[in-house]
């Protein structure tokens, strides 16, 4: 198999774990389905980043992944992809990007409001500290993995030869 499409397949891979990953973290996870029955309004765990993903997005990742995996391993796979197969899986990696970066930014906010209630509950003696939270290391591999893909895209333009 040629390496730019085994770039691009392992960036799926590698972002298909991240995305398995927890969003946020936090030493108080713990005491999260606790306060959540305790009516405090928060969350009753941290979801994975596929969890916390928007309802429309899930199915449309799936099938942006699939895309990939397909054009990656379709043709002869000892050659690199066209030029045209190139542009997709990068144009695709540049899309997956960009709403992993927006929903790490949007998981940031969503720690800000955890940490906050964490303070609260903490303020009023129902947790001995006021747990930090911060984004999850998932968002790390998730953004590598979504690089991985568009270089394996964009690699394609160099390794083809298509005119």
């Amino acid at each position: 198999m040629h390496w730019n499409r085994l770039i691009a397949l392992t960036g799926v891979i590698i972002g298909i774990i991240g995305l398995s990953m927890e969003g946020l973290t936090t030493e108080g996870e713990s005491f999260l389905p606790a306060l959540n029955e305790a009516g405090t309004g928060l969350p009753d765990g941290i979801p994975t980043i596929w969890g916390g993903l928007a309802t429309w997005a899930q199915p449309v990742l799936v099938i942006l992944i699939l895309a990939v995996v397909v054009i990656a391993v379709r043709g002869d796979r000892a050659k690199a992809m066209d030029r045209t197969s190139s542009m997709i899986v990068s144009v695709i990696g540049v899309a997956l990007l960009a709403y992993a970066v927006y929903k790490m930014i949007d998981t940031g906010d969503s720690a800000d409001a955890l940490q906050a209630g964490f303070a609260q509950v903490e303020a009023a003696g129902g947790l001995p500290a006021a747990f930090t939270v911060a984004t999850g290391f998932g968002f790390l591999i998730l953004i590598v993995g979504t690089v991985l893909v568009i270089f394996g895209g964009a690699m394609g333009f160099v390794g083809s030869d298509d005119e």
